[in-house]
């Protein structure tokens, strides 16, 4: 049985990707601290990072100077900046912010593209990476176009109250607000109706999921 990661990618051909990567005699560590930016939206992308057990946000400044936290990852170990660094002058078209102290490396983009020729099987794991991530965003994209934003916080709050055991979760309205392509203050008041009529409980910035198979249903009628 192959597992597959959220991106799409198999975990073996990831783990086989990265160890690859780490073994290239380019391949430069550098410290990551939290709070350091090392992904700078709109700086040449000449540089393909790897990090450890990473804690980062993905974000977006508009043109009117607005930025938007449209994802965040927790203990992640992986590859970052892969779709920019194979385009000839690509820049990087998001910035990554760390939130924790962690390992990373880096490989420039020329050393990165001499590998990736003469390794066929390195040039495959990145094809496989690239439409693997492409397809997720474009999942994440018709989600929030095809559905309504309660429907889609409903689901993120399931998926967050799975992972903390059916307890109380973090749900941060800037971080999820950016994600789902709404304003805060719509996002506040969606979140307010479902706490208003007791299908979720609200304790602080945490909550907890009240009444899982009401909202269950509710995803289900779609």
């Amino acid at each position: 049985m192959v597992l597959l990661r959220r991106d799409g990618m198999s975990l073996q051909a990831q783990t086989s990707l990265f160890q690859s990567l780490l073994d290239q005699p380019f391949c430069r560590p550098f410290k990551i601290h939290k709070g350091d930016t090392f992904l700078v939206q709109g700086e040449i992308a000449n540089q393909l990072f790897l990090v450890n057990n990473c804690d980062f946000s993905v974000s977006y400044l508009t043109p009117a100077g607005k930025r938007y936290i449209v994802n965040s990852q927790r203990g992640f170990t992986g590859v970052l900046g892969e779709m920019e660094v194979f385009r000839p002058e690509g820049r990087y078209v998001f910035s990554v912010t760390a939130l924790n102290d962690a390992n990373g490396y880096q490989i420039s983009r020329t050393k990165l593209l001499e590998a990736v020729a003469q390794q066929p099987e390195m040039a495959l794991h990145f094809l496989q990476l690239v439409t693997g991530r492409y397809e997720e965003s474009i999942g994440h994209t018709l989600s929030n176009i095809l559905y309504t934003l309660r429907f889609n916080i409903i689901r993120v709050m399931l998926n967050k109250s799975a992972e903390a055991n059916d307890g109380w979760f973090e749900f941060k309205t800037d971080q999820h607000a950016g994600e789902l392509g709404a304003t805060t203050r719509a996002f506040r008041r969606v979140v307010k109706d479902l706490v208003d009529e007791g299908v979720v409980d609200k304790k602080r910035s945490t909550y907890r999921i009240a009444k899982l198979d009401a909202l269950k249903n509710e995803l289900d009628a779609g």
